[in-house]
């Protein structure tokens, strides 16, 4: 009878964990990534540099490398992208980033390559490769460290 009951014990568990499981499927990382990386892209598009940053990682080691040098720490990311980009009475322009490859680094990392394209209102498109280090930090993918050229 005991062994009986703890096995009807067991199989309930397993099937509980099951149906929890189908209900819930997780979101791979790639995906995730990606979901992260097209709210940044909407959100400068919508000229909302605020909300754009929040792909990054709000730590004083994140950073951006580009021809122009190193920035470092996500405050001093901010004010490059300001500076650089925001101008009286203009839009910061139309983002799209495309994913090209993320490679997972263990749980909490991943190295993903990607292409992006900016089209200012004046001008030619601006447009490069990507390299970036996300790092989950909880259950958001945040970008660590970006290179872009």
């Amino acid at each position: 009878m005991k062994t009986t009951s703890v096995l009807f014990c067991a199989l309930s568990a397993v099937s509980a964990t099951i149906a929890v499981s189908a209900e819930t499927p997780p979101v791979s990382t790639s995906a995730a990534i990606k979901q992260t990386l097209d709210a940044s892209a909407a959100a400068w598009s919508a000229g909302d540099l605020k909300t754009f940053m929040e792909c990054y990682e709000r730590a004083p080691g994140t950073r951006y490398v580009s021809a122009s040098g190193i920035v470092e720490g996500y405050e001093a990311i901010e004010a490059m992208y300001a500076s650089r980009f925001q101008k009286p009475g203009a839009s910061l322009g139309k983002l799209t980033l495309e994913l090209v490859d993320v490679k997972p680094l263990g749980s909490q990392y991943a190295f993903v390559i990607g292409r992006y394209h900016l089209k200012p209102d004046t001008g030619a498109e601006i447009s490069g490769v990507t390299t970036l280090l996300f790092h989950k930090v909880g259950t958001r993918w945040l970008i660590s460290s970006d290179h872009s050229s």
